[in-house]
């Protein structure tokens, strides 16, 4: 499933994309729940920004990826048994912080 660092704590300037991929986190999650044992296996790939034209108007982030680096993420995952990967990797800690600041801060920061 392609997701995004979007889903994981959504931001204020962009919460219906962001709230639209944690209902997708939220969907594999169970989904790859309702595989277990069966063989199937489920991938969440979480980029953070990926300068393409579909995010020409987006002002780019801290981390950027390229399609090119996602996809390298994409078949590490898979050949790993990875349940999910994060491009850059750098992001994966990053957003663990920021998953749990309290509100307060998290809206100061997403200003």
């Amino acid at each position: 499933m392609l997701s995004s660092v979007a889903g994981v704590r959504v931001r204020r300037f962009n919460f219906v994309y962001g709230s639209a991929k944690a209902g997708l986190d939220g969907f594999a999650q169970g989904l790859a729940d309702s595989l277990h044992g069966t063989g199937a296996r489920v991938l969440v790939v979480r980029p953070g920004y990926v300068p393409t034209q579909m995010s020409a108007h987006v002002e780019p982030a801290p981390f950027p990826a390229t399609p090119g680096q996602v996809a390298d993420a994409v078949a590490r995952g898979l050949r790993s048994g990875a349940t999910t990967v994060w491009s850059p990797r750098v992001l994966a800690p990053v957003f663990a912080v920021m998953r749990v600041l309290p509100r307060p801060v998290w809206r100061r920061l997403s200003r």
